[in-house]
């Protein structure tokens, strides 16, 4: 069983065997205006072989994007399954939420939420942990990592075809 718990917005990592992964999955667009939390979004759960193109055309139905970008693994090239798509108006990414998140591609449910600025003091703030028992519910999840800080959001990940 693999969890993620996390202070904001999460990424699409997997991981094959018991381990625990970090990662930084705040937003590239670093202008540190309030305003930009409002028209930045970050979009999770993207199918493998979706393109940067395909992600800008889907979100592009909306409204109006000053910038998309789907992260792509620094040496392989390969999609990490998430991105990030800045629209112009406000309104334009509150409305793309309310349309897009939780819209099923392919075999993926993607996550359309709004980015939290890039900053060092969150970097490193999601927290991906495996070999938690079967048994385990998100209540005592939350209770065995809460000493440890403020947890902003979590899940505990379950097979889509055993349902483990």
């Amino acid at each position: 069983m693999e969890t993620q718990l996390s202070n904001g917005p999460t990424c699409n990592n997997t991981s094959n065997g018991p381990s625990t992964i970090l990662n930084n999955c705040s937003s590239p667009v670093e202008s540190g205006s309030i305003e930009d939390s409002k028209t930045n979004l970050i979009v999770n759960y993207l199918p493998q072989n979706m393109t940067q193109e395909e992600l800008k055309s889907l979100f592009g139905s909306i409204g109006e994007i000053e910038s998309c970008k789907l992260v792509r693994d620094k040496i392989t090239g390969q999609s990490l399954g998430y991105g990030f798509v800045n629209y112009v108006d406000p309104k334009d990414a509150e409305k793309a939420i309310n349309t897009l998140n939780g819209l099923r591609l392919q075999t993926k449910t993607i996550k359309v939420s709004y980015a939290r600025p890039s900053s060092a003091s969150i970097r490193d703030a999601n927290l991906y942990v495996s070999g938690l028992p079967k048994t385990m519910t998100q209540k005592e999840l939350e209770q065995l990592f809460s000493q440890y800080g403020r947890i902003i959001t979590s899940r505990i990940l379950v097979d889509q075809v055993t349902g483990e």
